[in-house]
């Protein structure tokens, strides 16, 4: 490639080529900076708590006169934790 051939080269790299990425880079920003803005400004979800009949169920389901009363109720906190880690995520 001679020395005319290569500055004809960079120009139509500057003239066409450039400006087509520049857009199209500025088109995939654009959307990125909509969609984070979508995000953060979508409402906090409402928290879910349990109903008194789930509460009740996970209560009476891990009642066993026969269980250590630590290991029933560590069973029990961990079944509710995990209903509301359930319903709220």
């Amino acid at each position: 490639m001679n020395t005319t051939q290569e500055q004809a080269l960079r120009e139509y790299l500057q003239e066409a080529i450039i400006p087509l990425i520049e857009g199209v880079l500025v088109k995939k920003i654009g959307q990125a900076m909509t969609f984070a803005a979508g995000e953060l400004t979508q409402p906090e979800k409402e928290w879910q708590g349990l109903t008194d009949e789930e509460f009740k169920w996970i209560v009476f389901k891990n009642h066993n006169p026969h269980t250590q009363s630590a290991k029933r109720i560590r069973n029990t906190i961990k079944e509710i934790e995990a209903k509301l880690k359930e319903k709220n995520t």
